[in-house]
């Protein structure tokens, strides 16, 4: 089944394409720099370096910081829901959710594990003040928490999970558990700790 928001409910990423730089590459760029550090802790030198072009250039093709964050915001939720769906295409719905959870778990402990995820970064640092990032942040969160919702029902209607399960809850409760993995990671957990949560995630089927 599709993992992910429904068609149509997220906001395009528009930008001019008659560039002498690959305008979604140097996005992709700006998003790995304000994932690893920040929105408030990065500059525009950071920016400007590890995308590779100029202060006009920027200020022409992304409009301001804030936009480049949100667009480079957009493209990371996008981009993972890719993956996402390409990770359980054919699975059974319960194989599904245990690739899910094992794959953030992989995750939490590689060398990037201490970056956390970037929309769960940018739900702590911007969005109780930022009403466009707290729209990006929630179509995002909706989106994981109904497709886990949504896998949860397709497999009570197999009998692979029970039915006594309320999807929604579960869904919800799978959620909140993983936010809560990606933040231990960033705070240095030992994966043992981490390992013990994605198990208790399982648990919930």
């Amino acid at each position: 089944m599709r993992y992910g928001p429904p068609v149509g409910q997220r906001d395009p990423i528009t930008m001019p394409r008659e560039k002498n730089f690959d305008v979604d590459v140097a996005l992709a760029e700006a998003g790995k720099t304000f994932w690893s550090q920040g929105y408030e802790a990065t500059s525009m030198l950071d920016l400007l370096a590890a995308m590779g072009i100029q202060k006009a250039s920027f200020y022409d093709t992304y409009g301001s910081k804030k936009e480049a964050y949100l667009r480079s915001l957009q493209q990371y939720a996008d981009s993972r829901f890719t993956f996402f769906s390409q990770l359980i295409d054919g699975m059974a719905p319960k194989e599904s959710i245990c690739a899910l959870i094992n794959q953030i778990y992989e995750e939490c402990i590689s060398a990037d594990g201490h970056n956390g995820c970037m929309v769960i970064n940018c739900a702590l640092e911007l969005a109780h003040s930022d009403l466009d990032a707290q729209r990006v942040v929630q179509r995002a969160l909706e989106a994981h928490e109904n497709s886990f919702a949504e896998l949860v029902s397709a497999g009570q209607q197999v009998g692979e999970i029970s039915s006594e399960l309320n999807a929604a809850a579960t869904g919800k409760a799978m959620l909140a558990m993983l936010m809560g993995m990606r933040v231990f990671a960033r705070a240095g957990a030992t994966p043992g700790a981490l390992r013990s949560l994605a198990d208790q995630v399982l648990r919930l089927i």
